[in-house]
């Protein structure tokens, strides 16, 4: 029988289901955020240190630890991203990265594309860095900069994506490049061009996700009903483009009017008990450390737990409060109320590892 990989929803599902019989288990995954610093001013970004210099960022030298520990841990895969530009942190990052791959875990790297240099892209090519998200708001220049806040990002980004996959190519192809996609009402007519976008950089996947608004900038960008209304049309063509092609895309959720609607999402409650019955599996298989070093299992619930800048990994994961108090809402079927920003992308995720719970959780 084929090995099924720790990272895939079977793999996640079989760690998860050891928490009732033998304690608890590493995680699998870490998102680690080394800054909230950024280059760009992205209008839509509410995490972003934008208008002043970061504070309390983890050392160099605990971050470089924390790869340490989480290896140690059992940890599978390690997101790397903002919060801010992770390539910000210009000294940091190629260690950091080339860290996550030194002890043996599966990287991947989500970033503006802007900080992307040459030294860097061969760097994750020899290492074999597995994957690359590349955020770009649009298939045209003039869109994505404006959102972006920086003449000539779309430019920078592109050049810099295009290098990489065909270094990465010519190297055999293990280093993927994705694409990540905000929906807004300046780029929902932008689908169809992602997804040609996507095909002409060589990338595997675009993940369209949607805009949370909670400030007046954000909330200018978001869709009207009737703009909403238009979206299953338009996700519907770009889809089917997408699928010509074999591109993987998110875009069946947005199929929904409603799935544009993000803060307002109706978190499902499944039929079950125990593990298969919460809603969101998160804090059993995903931990996030914000820059300032506070733990949360998810990015809608970045940096409420505790922090590890002065406590063991293991520790944060097994004793934290906010997460226990995560896991026992969820086993109660009740999600916190933050629990309503999530996105789709990650519920259908949750639902997926769910779904594969061993006969006895399921």
């Amino acid at each position: 029988m084929p090995v099924v990989p720790l990272t895939a929803p079977a793999g996640i599902a079989a760690r998860v289901a050891r928490w009732p019989t033998a304690g608890p288990q590493g995680p699998i995954t870490l998102e680690l955020y080394p800054t909230l610093s950024c280059n760009l001013d992205c209008a839509f970004c509410d995490t972003t240190d934008r208008k002043r210099p970061p504070v309390g960022e983890l050392s160099d030298a605990r971050l470089l630890s924390l790869i340490d520990e989480a290896a140690e841990l059992g940890v599978a895969r390690v997101f790397v991203l903002g919060g801010g530009e992770p390539l910000a942190r210009r000294d940091l990052a190629p260690a950091l990265l080339h860290r996550v791959k030194a002890r043996g875990m599966e990287g991947v790297l989500t970033t503006n594309g802007t900080l992307l240099n040459a030294e860097l892209a061969r760097r994750l090519v020899e290492d074999r860095w597995d994957e690359v998200h590349f955020s770009i708001d649009a298939a045209d220049p003039e869109t994505h900069d404006r959102l972006r806040g920086r003449a000539g990002a779309f430019r920078q980004t592109v050049r810099n994506a295009c290098r990489l996959g065909a270094w990465s190519r010519a190297a055999g192809g293990h280093t993927k490049l994705a694409l990540h996609f905000v929906l807004t009402n300046q780029n929902m007519h932008s689908l169809v061009g992602m997804v040609r976008l996507a095909e002409a950089l060589g990338a595997h996947r675009v993940d369209f996700d949607a805009l949370i608004a909670y400030t007046p900038e954000q909330r200018a960008l978001a869709l009207s009903p009737a703009q909403a209304a238009q979206v299953p049309a338009l996700a519907a063509e770009a889809l089917a483009a997408a699928e010509a092609i074999g591109l993987a895309t998110t875009l069946g959720h947005f199929l929904r009017p409603e799935a544009t609607d993000r803060g307002n999402t109706a978190v499902p409650v499944p039929v079950g008990r125990g593990l298969a019955g919460a809603p969101c599996l998160k804090a059993w298989h995903h931990l996030v450390v914000q820059a300032d070093g506070r733990i949360s299992p998810c990015c809608v619930l970045a940096g409420e737990g505790g922090s590890v800048a002065d406590q063991p990994l293991w520790q944060a994961w097994t004793g934290d409060p906010f997460l226990e108090t995560v896991r026992t809402r969820m086993l109660a079927q009740a999600p916190l109320p933050r629990c309503r920003e999530c996105s789709w992308n990650i519920l259908s995720h949750e639902a997926a590892i769910r779904a594969a719970l061993p006969a006895e959780e399921s």
